[in-house]
């Protein structure tokens, strides 16, 4: 359930502490992860946990939590220590407003301020869920969705130690969370047809889910190459030259 004000309390806490400044052209905590773990969980003592090898982000009474703003990779091995012995809720952040913020690179002053045309969606999550799949049916892992807008912070390279490119391309430095806008949750397998309910209980190609989900084909492509291999979805036939795929209620079923 979406909580509005716990995310404003959230943002505040983050921008009290002055994470802005810091996050500058350092290694620290971006301030949409932290955002995010203080949203999921405000008490610090559960927060950055040791479970077995690894830091987890939150441990708590609802299992362990795991904010990850890209590079499902990086949690390969986590996922495979964590599940055994515990819920997983992976939290993934999708920008669907963002305001581009150019700040001068030596006093660190707004320049300017536009609107990005790129806008997100939750289907955005399908390109990170390749390295992953293996653990798609497990009953213990969980995805929320988080649909934000934020402003993005760009500084000139140099700035933060880097080459000046030649195409004079600004650098990220940092996403400002500013508004909560959906929470979309995927519990159980069953959950991933409900992203595309047009196309539950029938079969569909490539085509028709990149149209579905109004996404580029090579993006549904990715997707159904992860859902196949994780046994969210099956291949069923062809039809014309093209492949035909099936979300299944009991994926999980299937599988044993």
């Amino acid at each position: 359930m979406i909580d509005r004000l716990r995310f404003e309390t959230a943002c505040r806490t983050v921008s009290s502490g002055g994470r802005l400044q810091k996050g500058i052209g350092t290694k620290s905590e971006r301030s949409v992860h932290a955002v995010l773990k203080n949203y999921f969980e405000p008490y610090h003592d559960s927060q950055e946990q040791k479970v077995g090898s690894y830091i987890a982000d939150i441990v708590g009474e609802n299992g362990i939590i795991e904010i990850q703003t890209a590079g499902f990779s990086h949690l390969r091995g986590k996922l495979a220590e964590f599940l055994p012995i515990s819920r997983v809720t992976v939290v993934y952040p999708v920008y669907v407003k963002k305001v581009i913020v150019t700040l001068d690179g030596d006093t660190g002053e707004v320049k300017s301020r536009r609107t990005s045309p790129l806008k997100g969606s939750a289907y955005d999550i399908f390109t990170e869920l390749f390295p992953i799949s293996e653990f798609l049916l497990n009953e213990n892992l969980s995805f929320t969705i988080m649909l934000l807008e934020a402003d993005e912070l760009r500084i000139p390279p140099e700035s933060i130690g880097r080459k000046k490119n030649r195409r004079g391309r600004l650098s990220v430095c940092d996403r400002i969370p500013t508004a909560l806008i959906d929470e979309v949750n995927i519990t159980c397998p069953e959950d991933w047809q409900k992203l595309i309910p047009c196309l539950m209980d029938e079969d569909y190609t490539t085509a028709d889910l990149a149209a579905a989900a109004n996404i580029p084909k090579q993006t549904a492509q990715v997707a159904l190459s992860a859902l196949q291999r994780g046994g969210v979805a099956v291949r069923t036939g062809k039809k014309g030259n093209a492949y035909t795929y099936r979300f299944y209620k009991d994926a999980a079923t299937e599988q044993e």
